[in-house]
């Protein structure tokens, strides 16, 4: 295995990745699955952290190797099947998520440990190649994941009214691997690779949230719910998942930072937030939907229910401005993404007065505001740059 330099042409994302990227479409579908059915139930503390536990779970196994996969790419016999196991592994945790909403791991913890394993693996191969710059990483994170393994092991052991504390405590010492590693992006591998991988995922978990509430559509459609309504709600949710699509890849996608280590963690580590917080859109929507088609089955008020919208679209903004800030030292959307922010959150206290469709529609068009807006503002800056 050698080194990709940054030098190389334009990289596109293997077959191979697409289809390993794919393989966690089922397990985000799974977490916002849950958190669906925990907030429609009422159960919002309880469901909101096994969400951020699972989303967490998922989030790593991906973002691990598709740094790995960047730098190192043989796409030989070996790499194939290492790579096939850790799909199989993603399958599994995607199976396991329902039981993680419960708190309980052992199928998730297995899958995760066989992927982990395989990524290991990967990494021994690096070992073997006596590269002088990545040898001495490739040994820390063979070590230190193998102990991490071990622990997730022993996890399983864990009293129940423990294991979240114990949870999130380990989960902080796996993910700061790379840091204890040394790992850093200057060494190797192609930025314009990664930022497409993250923007390949970031599509995923948009598609899964028009997926998510087009089904809840076509279930309310079944139901006979108010033509109007419905098409309102549906109306303003399309708006807001365009808007968010056009924000991130017009306005915030860019190159990884190579100023500094601690500029690209932030960018790497701050996509959770993104991801989440997208995925959690869905669930908003989907539940605005049921909401509509049969009140009594949500156990939130009207408010609540949009507020779910309202919270992820301003933890997405807020999010985006700090992962660009970080990337490029500057801070020129920060402004305008905390006031669409504040606006999103505020949209679901009028949900009273336009109802629920009403208050979705809202924040679609804060959405579409701040996208007129910025690109108003691009082309006063390229009028002045003529």
């Amino acid at each position: 295995m050698v080194a990709r330099e940054h030098s190389e042409g334009h990289r596109q994302a293997s077959w191979l990745e697409l289809f390993f990227d794919l393989s966690f479409v089922v397990a985000v579908a799974q977490a916002a699955i849950q958190l669906e059915h925990a907030l429609a139930e009422g159960h919002v503390g309880a469901g909101l952290i096994a969400y951020f536990l699972m989303f967490a779970a998922i989030w790593w196994a991906w973002m691990a190797f598709t740094w790995f996969a960047n730098v190192f790419d043989t796409d030989d016999v070996p790499y194939r099947l290492l790579m096939m196991i850790m799909i199989a592994g993603s399958l599994g945790l995607a199976a396991g998520v329902p039981q993680l909403a419960q708190l309980d791991f052992r199928i998730g913890v297995t899958s995760y440990v066989v992927m982990r394993l395989a990524y290991v693996a990967q990494w021994m191969r690096v070992l073997h190649t006596r590269d002088p710059i990545w040898r001495p990483i490739a040994t820390k994170i063979i070590v230190l994941t193998t102990i991490n393994q071990a622990g997730w092991v022993l996890f399983l052991l864990v009293p129940l009214e423990w294991r979240v504390p114990v949870f999130i405590a380990w989960f902080t010492v796996d993910i700061a691997t790379p840091i204890l590693a040394g790992w850093d992006a200057r060494m190797g591998g192609h930025r314009g690779h990664i930022v497409e991988r993250y923007g390949l995922f970031t599509i995923i978990v948009l598609g899964e949230s028009i997926a998510a509430a087009t089904v809840a559509v076509a279930e309310a459609i079944n139901g006979d719910v108010a033509v109007l309504p419905l098409l309102t709600l549906a109306g303003g949710g399309l708006i807001v998942v365009f808007s968010l699509w056009w924000i991130y890849f017009h306005f915030s996608s860019g190159p990884v930072p190579a100023q500094g280590m601690t500029a690209q963690y932030v960018w790497g580590y701050g996509h959770y937030l993104v991801f989440a917080a997208l995925a959690a859109i869905g669930v908003g929507l989907s539940l605005a939907v049921e909401w509509l088609r049969d009140p009594e089955h949500v156990a939130l008020p009207d408010w609540g229910v949009v507020a779910v919208i309202g919270v992820a679209v301003a933890a997405f903004l807020v999010t985006i401005a700090l992962v660009e800030s970080a990337a490029e030292r500057g801070h020129s959307h920060l402004f305008t993404n905390l006031c669409g922010g504040v606006l999103a959150i505020a949209a679901a206290f009028a949900a009273p007065l336009v109802t629920v469709p009403g208050s979705v529609l809202l924040i679609g068009l804060v959405l579409a505001g701040m996208v007129v807006h910025n690109v108003a503002l691009e082309h006063r800056m390229h009028l002045r740059a003529r």
